[in-house]
């Protein structure tokens, strides 16, 4: 979406604007109609300034909608297909809905439907931890922090270098540097405590070389499933010709493993339970 510049070219819109109009497309889209108020009372601009914002909308999408004189709002047209109201978006706002972090004023739709999680309890995490790692990721140095392992009992002291986060799907990690083995491991950051900034900086992110690297992972459906079944899980995970490439960060293929049930052994459990299987790993650089 553009507009007019004064030589007679196309100047980019301001991003307030641009906010507005992506906000205005996916409410058409998802909701069938839009008026001004929507945009008054979601961003607090003026009944001129909506006016406004919907003309460019017209201009993006002169066949996209038109005005109900009668309910005095915009109805989209059957065809309306906005660029900006993409699937992936709206579940993502669902999720920041039913967890709150949302509030149903602030949703693309005017009334969200019912929603609910399988939600798994939070991981505490010690806000001033959290700001030590971050500090020490911007800064580029080493932190002395108590750390709690698994495997070990009792408490250890490690220096470590952090230099990026990790989200396993229940748990955030930090991906550090540790003096003590001099390798990189991802460290669970809700049993990290007493964090001291040391001044002297570890290892670089760029000799972590399993944090540089990529593989790929392609599924395919469970070969025992039928080829109806296998058809459907195709259409579940966007597969093309039956398989399915995930590239991912070397450092995180054990928990992509995990989260699609693809751990070691996972081809002999019944097709009815394992739906996909991993065909093979890709090396990457």
């Amino acid at each position: 979406m553009s507009e007019s510049g004064e030589s007679g070219g196309r100047a980019p819109l301001r991003w307030s604007v641009e906010q507005r109009l992506a906000f205005a497309a996916r409410r058409l889209y998802w909701d069938g109609t839009i008026n001004r108020e929507d945009l008054v009372r979601r961003f607090g601009v003026s009944q001129n300034q909506a006016t406004a914002d919907l003309a460019h909308l017209r201009q993006a999408y002169p066949d996209g909608f038109a005005y109900d004189t009668v309910a005095k709002c915009y109805r989209a047209h059957p065809a309306f297909r906005p660029a900006e109201a993409d699937a992936a978006s709206l579940l993502t706002e669902f999720r920041l809905l039913a967890e709150e972090y949302l509030s149903p004023g602030d949703s693309v739709l005017s009334t969200p439907p019912p929603l609910a999680l399988a939600s798994v309890p939070e991981r505490a995490v010690d806000q001033g931890v959290l700001h030590g790692v971050l500090s020490a990721i911007g800064e580029k140095v080493a932190v002395a922090a108590r750390y709690v392992s698994f495997q070990r009992p009792g408490i250890s002291r490690r220096v470590l270098s952090p230099h990026a986060l990790v989200f396993d799907g229940f748990r955030w990690h930090v991906r550090a540097h540790d003096a003590g083995d001099d390798g990189f491991k991802d460290f669970v950051i809700a049993r990290l405590s007493d964090l001291r900034a040391t001044g002297k900086p570890g290892r670089a992110a760029e000799a972590d070389l399993a944090w540089q690297r990529q593989v790929t992972l392609v599924i395919a459906p469970h070969p025992g499933l039928d080829p109806h079944q296998r058809q459907v899980i195709a259409r579940d995970y966007a597969m093309e010709r039956g398989r399915l490439r995930v590239t991912v960060r070397q450092a995180v293929l054990f928990y992509v493993r995990r989260r699609f049930g693809l751990t070691e052994g996972h081809e002999q459990r019944p097709p009815q339970e394992q739906h996909i299987v991993l065909e093979k790993l890709i090396e990457g650089t």
